[in-house]
């Protein structure tokens, strides 16, 4: 990547998160913690309202409108294969404000790319059958984001049904389903429960704390067991 294009990467990675660690963006642009520091000076020397705090990292400072970046022909037909997917693996009222989005980068594409983007689109699709673990993805989203405790009736693998009151750390997706990894507070432990075994899901009003292993945290717990 040329520094130009890197310098315009990191103005719009910083505006799509509240806080980046510099070891954040070492991650992204696979280049040098001093190369960043520079990257971030040029930035700030433009005009760019970059700012940093403690125990955080950097950040474009609230209120100050950046315009949005313009999409390269590639980078919009990408989002027709994600559509595509999403489509089928994410539930209705989700994928109505994707498509919303949707058409806010097609608005943006000139005539000529709108004409790829069309011809592109007609000859990508998935059709296998429809996923039904999404429908209880709006749930499963806003428990995770607001610590919400969910009441679930399941079955697991082998059809025995339970009643599980359950604290969601995260949503991920294998084998052809969604999961929710979640605190079970009837086994006093973490488990993994597919989305396509739950009957029934309801949120409460109880509010569970933060002291929680991050999804990311879990994942890596259950690799390196798998892996003695």
């Amino acid at each position: 990547m040329k520094r130009i294009e890197r310098l315009t990467a990191i103005v719009a990675y910083l505006q799509s998160r509240r806080y980046t660690s510099i070891e954040d963006l070492q991650d992204k642009f696979e280049v040098s913690e001093r190369t960043l520091y520079r990257d971030l000076r040029s930035l700030e020397t433009a005009g760019t309202p970059i700012a940093f705090e403690k125990d955080r990292g950097y950040y474009i400072v609230g209120g100050h409108f950046l315009p949005p970046m313009t999409f390269t022909l590639e980078e919009a037909k990408s989002f027709i294969f994600v559509e595509q997917l999403a489509r089928k693996y994410i539930d209705p009222e989700t994928f109505e404000r994707f498509s919303s989005a949707l058409l806010k980068i097609k608005h943006k594409l000139k005539e000529s790319q709108l004409e790829s983007w069309e011809q592109l689109e007609e000859k990508v699709g998935v059709y296998i059958g429809k996923e039904e673990s999404a429908r209880f993805m709006p749930l499963a989203e806003q428990a995770c984001t607001h610590r919400h405790v969910l009441r679930m009736q399941y079955r697991d693998i082998m059809g025995r049904p339970s009643e599980r009151k359950i604290e969601p750390i995260g949503i991920t997706f294998y084998s052809q389903t969604w999961h929710v990894i979640a605190w079970c507070q009837l086994r006093k432990a973490y488990r993994d429960f597919s989305l396509a075994r739950v009957e029934d899901l309801q949120p409460t009003s109880e509010i569970f704390g933060e002291g929680h292993l991050s999804l990311a945290e879990y994942i890596q717990q259950l690799q390196a067991s798998e892996s003695d």
